[in-house]
């Protein structure tokens, strides 16, 4: 049987996925919380629950995304899932690179929620639901192989912050401020993005990048 815990701010989808699932077989206890650090609370005091389910949108101190990085480090038997209304494939490469199994929009039909929660728990990873176009989420990532990896384009996850925060505006002062490196260590960043993206200056890697929807503006 497969416990199932739900995080979740809207009492509606709450209730809805509640009844899928308790009209599906195999599934055992269906519990929900509202806030990243109820989910917390409730995996400390619960170590039987086999998936999370995660909205990144939630009206809370932490949002999903930093929650599901939270989970994998302290909660790494428990295997998450994202449902969100969000298709942007910036959202999607941080859910999986923070450890999400798979990602589904809200618009999904119960049964495919369902399907792939059961698929998520038999040990399946890194798909995306109907209405998301998985073919551009693993050209992204530059292929099945790196999406393997979780990492877009081959990027690292400091290299994706510095690429963030130069699509963002900042300057390279102020890019090694935010992240407390040197300069020196911002330019080494930039001059390996170039390298992965095949490009000869960052603002060409950005202008890139916002339109696969690695990073956003």
């Amino acid at each position: 049987m497969i416990n199932v815990l739900l995080i979740e701010d809207s009492a509606v989808f709450v209730m809805g996925l509640r009844l899928a699932l308790g009209a599906a077989d195999g599934f055992g206890a269906v519990d929900s919380v509202a806030t990243p650090g109820s989910a917390v609370s409730f995996l400390n005091s619960h170590p039987e629950t086999d998936i999370a389910v995660v909205d990144i949108t939630l009206e809370a101190e932490t949002d999903g995304l930093t929650l599901l990085g939270i989970i994998r480090d302290a909660f790494p038997a428990v295997k998450t899932l994202v449902l969100s209304h969000y298709k942007k494939p910036a959202y999607i490469l941080r859910a999986i690179s923070s450890g999400a199994c798979a990602y589904l929009a809200k618009d999904s039909s119960p049964e495919s929620i369902v399907q792939a929660i059961k698929d998520v728990d038999s040990g399946q990873c890194l798909f995306f639901g109907e209405t998301i176009d998985s073919a551009k989420i693993t050209r992204i990532f530059g292929g099945e192989e790196k999406l393997q990896a979780r990492k877009p384009q081959g990027l690292t996850p400091r290299e994706l912050e510095v690429l963030q925060l130069a699509t963002s505006g900042y300057s390279n002062p102020q890019i090694a401020s935010a992240l407390e490196i040197s300069l020196n260590t911002v330019d080494s960043y930039k001059e390996r993005i170039k390298g992965k993206f095949g490009l000869d200056s960052i603002v060409e890697c950005v202008a890139h990048a916002v339109a696969d929807g690695i990073v956003t503006v």
